[in-house]
């Protein structure tokens, strides 16, 4: 009997110290918390460019705007730099949904979705901001960005991060100039395309290796907007920059495709939300940098630049025209409908 009664209260002992300490509070989950006492849930955004770069700013507006409209059920962790990988294997991540997000060119999703690359046509976007930005508002860009739903990924819509302008040993300003030289080029089949046509060379070179590249001479020449050549400091290893706009080094901004249609409706506005208003931060930050590389390069003594005229614009337009018959060919009845939609809507502007 005593016995017994002694086990029966060492198990109400037990009993009360085990409920104790489940009260206890936890103040790390509850400083994390969404308020209802469960983990935010984490967003990998990654993106390739510096700490306080263009892209940057977007996706920690994206952070701050996205964390505010979920009243933190949502947590963005920005990883810029390549921290989570160089540009393809994040988008594959990001594919396999090991990343919930990344910024990336529309270049490197070629070898993903190649119909994508239709961005990378030179000649074809407009050359004014203004006019550009509204384009990537249309249903004729909207159309085409769906197209990557079907290899797993939802592209939410593009940032704009400057003009392409070409940099070389010589003023690029006819196509003639290009015969001869060896262009690093980004792994688009339309870039490459784009060199073989003016009878240049390219030559598929990491872009942490092209200052070497071009300084050893292993390449004669690159395409970059102006802040990036810059910022890469390519002005000091290449005598002339020609400032074409010929084309764009535009983001966008994907979202692993299955992570995205399993949020709901008001999570999918907060998302959206947050994607134009880093838009507007990108622009921003992005006209900043440019207008300040100019500044820096009229002080330069090492580089002469260049503008094309409008007769010249019109040589590049004739001499590159076949890129379009190119991308139709690799692409077929969808891309020549999707570049027909875009061209429509670029006359409509």
């Amino acid at each position: 009997m005593r016995k017994s009664l002694l086990f029966i209260t060492i198990l109400l002992l037990i009993i009360v110290a085990v409920g104790c300490g489940n009260n206890e509070p936890n103040g790390t989950a509850d400083s994390e918390s969404d308020g209802d006492g469960s983990e935010p849930i984490v967003v990998k955004f990654g993106h390739s460019s510096a700490p306080g770069s263009a892209r940057d700013a977007g996706a920690n507006k994206f952070k701050e705007i996205f964390e505010a409209e979920t009243a933190g059920k949502y947590k963005v962790e920005v990883y810029p730099s390549g921290q989570l990988g160089g540009s393809t294997q994040q988008i594959e991540a990001v594919q396999m949904g090991n990343q919930e997000m990344v910024i990336q060119p529309s270049s490197f999703l070629g070898g993903f979705q190649p119909i994508i690359s239709l961005l990378d046509i030179p000649f074809l976007l407009p050359s004014e901001k203004d006019k550009l930005v509204e384009l990537h508002k249309s249903d004729a860009i909207t159309s085409l960005l769906d197209t990557t739903k079907d290899v797993s990924i939802k592209t939410l819509g593009i940032w704009h991060t400057g003009f392409k302008e070409f940099t070389g040993p010589v003023a690029l300003n006819n196509p003639e100039a290009f015969k001869g030289l060896k262009f690093r080029a980004m792994p688009s089949p339309i870039i490459e395309e784009q060199f073989n046509i003016l009878g240049a060379t390219p030559a598929n070179i990491a872009f942490s290796e092209t200052y070497n590249a071009l300084q050893t001479g292993t390449i004669d020449a690159q395409e970059n907007p102006i802040d990036t050549t810059v910022d890469m400091k390519f002005h000091e290893v290449q005598d002339v920059i020609t400032m074409t706009d010929h084309g764009v080094l535009d983001q966008l901004i994907m979202v692993n495709n299955a992570f995205y249609q399993g949020l709901d409706e008001d999570t999918k506005a907060a998302m959206q939300k947050a994607f134009e208003e880093g838009r507007k931060a990108t622009l921003e930050k992005t006209y900043e940098k440019i207008d300040s590389s100019l500044e820096d390069l009229k002080n330069s003594e090492n580089v002469e630049i260049v503008e094309i005229t409008e007769k010249e614009r019109e040589a590049f337009k004739e001499a590159t025209e076949g890129i379009k018959d190119f991308y139709i060919e690799e692409n077929g009845n969808k891309g020549e409908e999707l570049l027909k939609g875009i061209e429509d809507a670029i006359k409509g502007l």
